[in-house]
């Protein structure tokens, strides 16, 4: 590099450090492994598998999930790989288990670069031995009517349906199931990705699940490995028997239950009962949160924090609105399920690079991870790569260890933290919750009668 490559080099971490991340996960063999074990009937010709993931991150980061602008701008620098209608077939004709080894291996290979000691989020004690992780599903809307058999429909479109699997520690994706049928229900995807999640994952697993996770044949996938477990917010369609019962009150005074009893299913010769703890906060004015768990051990695993856990599972909520809305989700590339489904993984295993950065910026911040807002600081990602690629930067690609890899991103990153511009809104401001909105009467009103008070509204 020239002098005036260096300089912007230099003025460009968190551009350098995408850049460098992406050399070190996007390894040639890691990825022709990857390639050569899901890749199916599909082959290698023109386009390669590095070169079409390269495309897709240029399309996601600089062109905000547009394929055709990322083609007129290589037309224009004639750098174009193939013609762009065959990026678009290739896209629709990927399996799915591509996507599905992509993510997982390569945010292997991403955890790899994290801080020792490192968590997003503060989680109690009592659960240093398990990995963490919420699961919940996620319907890829937006899907667009470009294919012959889409046309001639109103109304939205469902792309394809995926189950997924989050760290709560490192608020990484670790691993997806998924349905090409975007209206498939998530329940039958769990037992495929809890399987995912034991390849990758040695230690004891603690599964955080919302409501809909809560029959009895879940809940055995759940705990199907020795020494696994499970926290699944319970709704009232099964018997539960309690054995033992202790009752105390938390902080806001309300009423907190600590049962041990058996969860019946059926009648007779069908009956299925599995031995459980039922954890119910009693919230007056509001829905009870009703938690099941096969942590017994009140003594070791407090009703408290079983609740304090289950509240973090809101997480991969957060997680699903950032990538969303951050990561060019909105805008989807192709038209067909695997083309989505694709596209979904490789905005997972993006916003698992954010997070890393994230983790750094936080660590120069003496801050958590979750303090440090995805929004901006991935803006001023998008900023440098274009300053960077608007002004011809070139790139020497260097092979580094993860060890070499952690040094350099705290190199870089030394002094990034901004607390105006990397601070949550919510952090600087929280805000108080707000009483339900009332209805107003016909559904409709106008400003000026709201604001002289004169609206009407359909009383309780």
């Amino acid at each position: 590099m020239d002098a005036f490559q260096r300089e912007l080099l230099k003025r460009s971490p968190l551009a350098s450090c995408v850049l460098e991340i992406s050399d070190y996960l996007f390894d040639q063999a890691l990825l022709d492994s990857i390639w050569e074990r899901y890749r199916g009937r599909c082959y290698d010709d023109v386009l390669r598998f590095e070169d079409l993931l390269h495309l897709m991150r240029d399309a996601l980061i600089r062109h905000k999930g547009s394929g055709h602008a990322l083609f007129l701008e290589l037309e224009r620098k004639e750098q174009e790989p193939v013609d762009e209608s065959n990026f678009y077939r290739k896209l629709s004709h990927l399996p799915v288990e591509l996507s599905r080894g992509l993510l997982r291996q390569c945010t292997c290979r991403l955890t790899d670069l994290l801080p020792s000691g490192t968590s997003c989020v503060e989680l109690p004690a009592c659960f240093g031995g398990f990995r963490l992780v919420a699961g919940d599903g996620k319907k890829i809307k937006n899907a667009t009517k470009r294919l012959k058999p889409t046309r001639g429909y109103c109304g939205k479109l469902i792309g394809a349906k995926a189950l997924v699997a989050m760290d709560l520690r490192s608020g990484m994706a670790l691993a997806m199931s998924d349905s090409l049928d975007g209206l498939a229900n998530d329940v039958p995807l769990v037992p495929d990705l809890m399987e995912q999640l034991r390849q990758v994952v040695a230690e004891p697993l603690l599964s955080i699940w919302d409501r809909q996770f809560d029959d009895m044949r879940t809940l055995g996938h759940l705990c199907q490995r020795p020494g696994d477990a499970y926290v699944v917010r319970m709704t009232a369609k099964y018997r539960f028997e309690p054995e033992s019962t202790v009752e105390t009150h938390d902080r806001q005074g309300r009423l907190v239950r600590d049962e041990i009893g058996r969860l019946i299913k059926g009648q007779g010769r069908n009956q299925v009962v599995m031995r459980v703890r039922r954890v119910t906060l009693l919230r007056p004015g509001e829905d009870d949160v009703v938690v099941l768990t096969n942590l017994l051990e009140r003594g070791r695993y407090s009703a408290f924090d079983l609740l304090e856990l289950y509240r973090h599972r809101w997480g991969i909520e957060q997680m699903f609105q950032q990538v969303t809305e951050t990561f060019s989700l909105e805008h989807l590339i192709g038209s067909g399920p695997q083309a989505v489904l694709f596209q979904f993984a490789y905005c997972l295993l993006l916003y698992n690079l954010i997070q890393l950065v994230k983790t750094y910026v936080a660590q120069d911040g003496s801050v958590l991870a979750s303090a440090v807002s995805t929004f901006y600081l991935f803006n001023d990602v998008r900023r440098e790569l274009e300053a960077w690629a608007y002004h011809g930067g070139t790139w020497t690609r260097q092979k580094r260890t993860a060890e070499q890899m952690r040094g350099r991103l705290e190199q870089l990153l030394s002094g990034s933290w901004d607390p105006i511009a990397y601070t949550k809104a919510s952090d600087k401001h929280p805000r108080p919750k707000r009483p339900p909105p009332l209805p107003l009467h016909g559904g409709h009103s106008s400003v000026q009668r709201l604001l002289e008070g004169r609206a009407r509204v359909i009383s309780a």
